[in-house]
C-alpha cells in the first residue's frame, strides 16, 4: 500500500469514515477526535489522535489498524488512547474541544475531573497560552501590575495586624476585610508565578502547585520560597472555595509571615527576569 504525504482534509468525509469505524465497535462507549486534526491545523506529519472509552482495552490495536486502512495512512500516524487513562487536564480538553465520534450513553461526569482546581487552572492555562502564541510571553506591564496589587495588599495586611486578633475577629467588617485581603494577596502571588511560568514556557500546569514546582526547578525562585508558597495555596483555596470551615487562628498565624514571603517572591522573580531575560 502506498501512503501519500499530504495531510488528510478534516471534513465530512473524514468524520463520516471515523464514525463508520466506531459504529462497528459496539464495545466502545465513546470516542473523540482531538489534537491538530480536530482543529484543522494538521500537517503532513500530524498524527490522527483519538481518545476511546471502552472496558476492553484490547480492541484499541484493532481500531488503530482499521483507522490506518480506512484513511490510507501509516499505522504509526494513528494514536488511539484510552480516554479514562489520560491525565485529568488532557481528558478535560479532549471532551471540551474534541470532535465526538460516538457516545453510547457514557456519563462524562464520571470520567471528568471533579477537582475544581483542575478546571480552574485549565481555563487559566488556555488564556495564558493564547497570549504566549501572540508573541507576548512575559509582559512587563502585567508583572508590574500584579506586583503593585501584591504590595498594596501587604500594606493593608500590615495595618490589620497592628490590631489584635480578638478585635478583628469580633468585628464583622474587619474580619471580612481581613479575609478579602488574604484572598486577593494569595491569588496575586499565584498570578505572578503563573504569568512568569507560562511566559517563559517552563511547563503546563494542572494544579497551582505545579507553577511553584516549575519555577523552583528552573531556578526562578529558591527552594525556601517555593516551600513557603506551597503552604499558602491551601489558604487561598479555603478562602475562595469555602470547602471547609476556616480556622481563623491558623489564618492569622500564616498572615504574620505572608508579607515577608511576598517580598521574597517578588525580589527573586525580578532578579531572575533582569539577569536571564534582560527585563
Amino acid at each position: 500500500m502506498i501512503f501519500k504525504g499530504e495531510p488528510l482534509t478534516v471534513g465530512d468525509e473524514l468524520i463520516q469514515k471515523l464514525k463508520g469505524i466506531f459504529a462497528r465497535y459496539c464495545r466502545v462507549s465513546a470516542a473523540y477526535l482531538y489534537g491538530s486534526y480536530s482543529t484543522g491545523r494538521q500537517t503532513p506529519t500530524s498524527d490522527v489522535d483519538i481518545a476511546v472509552a471502552s472496558d476492553e482495552r484490547g480492541i484499541l490495536l484493532d481500531i488503530s489498524a482499521e483507522v490506518s486502512r480506512e484513511l490510507n495512512i501509516p499505522e504509526e500516524r494513528v494514536s488511539i488512547r484510552d480516554l479514562k487513562l489520560l491525565d485529568p487536564l488532557l481528558r478535560l480538553k479532549v471532551v471540551r474541544e474534541g470532535l465526538e465520534l460516538v457516545n453510547r450513553g457514557l456519563d462524562l461526569s464520571g470520567i471528568l475531573p471533579l477537582d475544581g482546581e483542575v478546571v480552574e487552572v485549565y481555563e487559566l492555562e488556555e488564556m495564558t497560552g493564547e497570549s504566549w502564541l501572540r508573541g507576548n510571553p512575559v509582559d512587563v506591564r502585567v508583572v508590574r501590575e500584579i506586583i503593585a496589587r501584591i504590595n498594596e495588599d501587604v500594606e493593608d495586611l500590615k495595618e490589620m495586624l497592628t490590631l489584635n486578633y480578638e478585635r478583628v475577629m469580633e468585628d464583622k467588617h474587619l474580619r471580612k476585610s481581613f479575609e478579602r485581603t488574604l484572598q486577593t494577596l494569595t491569588g496575586s502571588l499565584m498570578d505572578l508565578l503563573r504569568h512568569v511560568v507560562a511566559g517563559l514556557n517552563l511547563g503546563v500546569a494542572a494544579y497551582y502547585k505545579d507553577y511553584v514546582d516549575y519555577a523552583e526547578r528552573a531556578g526562578v525562585i529558591s527552594s525556601d520560597t517555593a516551600e513557603e508558597i506551597r503552604e499558602i495555596i491551601p489558604i487561598r483555596h479555603s478562602l475562595l472555595h469555602r470547602y471547609r470551615s476556616i480556622n481563623y487562628g491558623e489564618l492569622w498565624k500564616a498572615s504574620e509571615k505572608l508579607g515577608v514571603v511576598a517580598g521574597r517572591l517578588i525580589a527573586e522573580i525580578k532578579a531572575y527576569l533582569k539577569e536571564r531575560c534582560g527585563i
